[in-house]
């Protein structure tokens, strides 16, 4: 996963937690928040652009309502990502 830090940092006033995984440990986090399968099948999308993620575009993935969200790696939709995380963790 890539992530465009600068692009994130100017467009926050106030810093956001990210959590980090590593590639080999992605496959048993999906797993865990029983999302692995509909990732590999293409069934989830974006939350922001709503194209479908799959293993190769994944830039993120949040709780949000209780339900697991995906969002793509494209930095637009990460930095919107992170400020609606901010706004929900006021």
């Amino acid at each position: 996963m890539c992530v465009d830090v600068k692009m994130a940092k100017t467009s926050l006033q106030n810093s956001v937690n990210i959590v980090a995984i590593h590639d080999m440990d992605l496959e048993k986090a999906l797993r865990s928040l029983n999302i692995y399968e509909s990732i590999i099948r293409g069934e989830m999308k974006c939350m922001i652009c709503e194209k479908p993620v799959n293993l190769e575009n994944l830039g993120a993935f949040m709780r949000v309502n209780g339900k697991i969200k995906v969002v793509c790696d494209k930095p637009a939709c990460f930095s919107t990502a992170i400020k609606i995380s901010k706004a929900l963790s006021e």
